[in-house]
């Protein structure tokens, strides 16, 4: 999971300080060179200099690839081009704003913004709830990488739980193999009906993994 944070205040100082602890991978973005160096000196490497409210800034902090953007910066417009520019530009899947003027809330959300948050131990909360609903872990890959196992904790609103197996649609090659459920190993079964924190385990082709993700854990926001 790759997160960039915008703005080197104390919001996105202890953001950052969180997650990395957490063993994210973050990058901290300042346009505010002596900020930039001081926060370098504390937190290392992943401080970067640079308009984190422009293109090519944000291309430089790497957002062609990241998970998630937050803008952290004090100013609720700015926070609001960033995420805009994360969303729209570089299609980042998650977009999270720091705001200071709740008023400013609607027009986030109107605008596609759909997480807006003021405390940093928020952000790095909605981050954890992010990153669990839409985890895939792989615990195997084979036939030169073409295949992979994989595993998936059912939460409460994922969208495959409450039926049986039988019932979901899977792509042509994917296979669902066992549901472990808390000491239980169950064999998949067309009767087999999910329950939040089942674990499940498949089976998929590369190609088919995101397709799969959807299906079990679906397009969640935080």
């Amino acid at each position: 999971m790759y997160v960039v944070i915008v703005g080197g205040g104390q919001v996105g100082f202890y953001l950052a300080k969180t997650l990395i602890e957490k063993k994210y991978e973050v990058t901290l973005v300042d346009w505010d060179f002596n900020k930039a160096e001081r926060l370098k000196y504390e937190l290392g490497e992943c401080v970067m200099y640079a308009s984190g409210s422009s293109i090519e800034g944000l291309e430089k902090a790497g957002c062609a690839r990241a998970d998630v953007i937050v803008a952290a910066t004090s100013d609720d417009e700015d926070n609001l081009v960033i995420c805009q520019l994360g969303k729209k530009y570089f299609n980042i899947p998650k977009a999270v704003a720091r705001i200071s003027n709740p008023k400013s809330e609607r027009i986030f959300k109107e605008l596609g913004v759909s997480t807006t948050i003021s405390g940093t131990s928020y952000i790095a909360e909605a981050i954890e709830r992010y990153v669990a609903k839409q985890q895939l872990t792989t615990l195997l890959t084979f036939n030169h990488n073409e295949m992979v196992l994989l595993e998936a904790e059912l939460e409460e609103d994922s969208p495959a739980v409450g039926k049986c197996l039988g019932e979901i649609s899977l792509p042509y090659e994917c296979v669902i193999a066992l549901v472990l459920r808390g000491r239980d190993v169950l064999f998949a079964k067309a009767e087999t009906v999910l329950n939040p924190k089942d674990m499940v385990i498949a089976i998929s082709t590369q190609k088919e993994q995101e397709n799969l993700r959807k299906i079990l854990l679906g397009d969640s926001e935080v």
